[in-house]
């Protein structure tokens, strides 16, 4: 926000952003210039969707958001890197050493369980189809743009970024966001 001379809402939810409603509802009744969604890690660490219903919550999202704000630019950021949870289904649960990990069961309990890399992929499908049909203000950034598996050094716990890797997603998220024409 400092970089990009922005005034931020920050509507973050402490690990419960879960494409919920009231949410879309509440940026809706906003008057944003620029929407940013970051969308996904909180679901799989709950594991609180499936690849089912987490498809449809992100569209009805998006309408809600739409039918006020027709025009107004949105970026879906989808998750940054989280080493346990790229290729394995949720939940997240914190380690004996403080760091995360997810706990272990076979796949086969968990149908249409949701990894990292999955959400990234259905984030970009849903924003290219959205565009696609007219949406030409949506747009798509991959949170491993911004924090990749060669900051692993700035994510103590394995999750949560520490200063330093804050302060990289922000200067990398203002050069995609001055390269997008968000702002």
């Amino acid at each position: 926000a400092r970089i990009l001379g922005a005034d931020v809402t920050n509507l973050g939810l402490a690990g419960c952003c879960h494409v919920d409603q009231f949410v879309a509802r509440s940026i809706r009744d906003m008057a944003p210039d620029v929407i940013t969604l970051k969308l996904g890690i909180n679901v799989v660490n709950a594991l609180s969707m499936s690849e089912r219903a987490f498809m449809p919550a992100v569209h009805g999202f998006l309408d809600t958001i739409r039918e006020g704000l027709a025009t107004t630019p949105i970026a879906i950021i989808s998750p940054i890197f989280c080493p346990a949870a790229e290729d394995h289904v949720g939940p997240t649960v914190r380690l004996a050493n403080g760091t995360f990990g997810v706990l272990t069961a076979p796949d086969e309990l968990r149908p249409m369980g949701l990894t990292l890399v999955r959400i990234r992929q259905i984030l970009a499908q849903i924003v290219a189809l959205r565009s696609g049909l007219g949406d030409t203000n949506l747009h798509y950034i991959d949170g491993l743009t911004l924090f990749a598996e060669a900051d692993i050094d700035d994510l103590p716990d394995l999750l949560h970024p520490n200063a330093a890797g804050y302060i990289r997603m922000g200067e990398r998220f203002a050069a995609t966001a001055s390269a997008l024409k968000l702002l």
